[in-house]
């Protein structure tokens, strides 16, 4: 039987079933080297994509921290900003106590003399009161306008500060 196989095999029958059995034990491997590779490939492209995915987040979290840096400091610009104009308010107002104080003495002293002088003098006291009433309600006034136009002045210059720092 064995023979007779071998007889069968022996012509182009023989190379026809070689052929056919390399075929057939060639295909299965030459499918797992290409699937071995494939997995190299597909290995490399994860590892380059995790890359790029550390690199894209490291370069966002520096972006951010650039921005909270520049927000930190228009913040901490505007409160100088704020003490300063502070600090000129409060010397503002003490030039206008100083002046307050001057007119009330003008106005004792103009009382005064209206009282020596038997009333001859009231007009000049009531002028003078007028003076001091008006003076005093524009330093109000002022102040409060002042103090207003300030803290929108540089509220304003810190939101463009802040705006420019985001592009």
């Amino acid at each position: 039987m064995i023979a007779a196989a071998l007889k069968t095999l022996a012509g182009w029958k023989g190379y026809a079933v070689a052929l056919l059995l390399g075929a057939v034990l060639a295909g299965p491997a030459a499918w797992t080297v290409q699937g071995w590779r494939g997995d190299a490939a597909v290995a490399g492209m994860e590892r380059d994509q995790a890359q790029q995915l550390a690199d894209a987040t490291q370069l966002a979290r520096t972006t951010e921290q650039a921005r909270w840096a520049a927000r930190e400091g228009v913040i901490n610009d505007a409160k100088t900003q704020t003490a300063a104009a502070l600090a000129d308010a409060d010397s503002a107002r003490a030039a206008a106590d100083r002046l307050r104080g001057q007119l009330t003495q003008l106005q004792r002293r103009a009382r005064d003399t209206a009282a020596a002088a038997g009333g001859q003098g009231q007009s000049g006291a009531d002028t003078l009161d007028l003076l001091v009433g008006l003076l005093s309600g524009m330093d109000a006034a002022g102040r409060d306008i002042s103090r207003y136009a300030d803290r929108l002045r540089i509220a304003g210059l810190a939101c463009e500060r802040g705006y420019g720092g985001l592009e």
